[in-house]
């Protein structure tokens, strides 16, 4: 009975059976979003083209993939970009990732004739974007016929640098994805390994960053 001072009203709820198929859902949608994360963020998607990019910053075994790449797929020349290593710098001869990468696919049996090194300046932000546009400034000047790459990276890095190359390229050159899966875990349990949940969450800020707000 309802008065000036107090008033009854009817309140829906969940049950225990609604919590707790409210709860199961919410888990399988978690195991779900974890199965497949990896691979919206290690996308491989090749274009057609005779072009192969190879970012530098990556750990030795992606050189003996791009090789074996270059070779499989008959393409005729090799692109690598990067910037300034950033320790390092004081022991090696090559003080750019894009060199090391350039040198290191040279010392797997690269023809010298089909590599082309591509060096960004000191760039402490944006470094991938920074680099893809350094790759469309020379396309521009020496190479204007390539409608199309293959960009090669590690791992969950794969679906940001295309994004990412995208758009320093512009709409007049297609970018294919080769993500080369990492060694240290495995793409449908990188939630067991502390480096594995590491990188892919830190990477998947940065996709879904990079998708909605990035701004050239």
């Amino acid at each position: 009975m309802n008065s000036i001072f107090v008033s009854r009203r009817v309140r829906w709820g969940l049950t225990a059976y609604g919590y707790l198929t409210v709860a199961v859902i919410i888990c399988l949608s978690l195991y779900l979003m974890f199965r497949n994360l990896y691979s919206i963020l290690a996308p491989v998607n090749r274009e057609q083209t005779k072009v192969l990019v190879l970012e530098g910053l990556v750990s030795d075994f992606v050189f003996q993939c791009a090789i074996r790449e270059f070779n499989d797929y008959h393409y005729t020349l090799l692109l690598t970009t990067g910037t300034p290593v950033e320790y390092g710098g004081m022991l090696i001869p090559y003080r750019n990732t894009a060199r090391v990468a350039g040198m290191s696919m040279l010392k797997l049996g690269l023809d010298s004739t089909k590599l082309v090194i591509i060096e960004s300046d000191e760039i402490r932000n944006d470094r991938t974007y920074n680099s893809a546009v350094k790759l469309k400034q020379w396309i521009r000047a020496n190479r204007p016929d390539i409608k199309a790459i293959n960009l090669m990276t590690m791992g969950a890095h794969g679906g940001r640098s295309q994004l990412l190359f995208e758009a320093a390229l512009g709409d007049s050159i297609r970018v294919g994805i080769i993500s080369v899966p990492n060694l240290y875990y495995g793409s449908d349990s990188w939630w067991k390994s502390g480096k594995g949940f590491r990188e892919t969450m830190n990477e998947t800020f940065g996709y879904f960053y990079t998708r909605f707000f990035f701004h050239p």
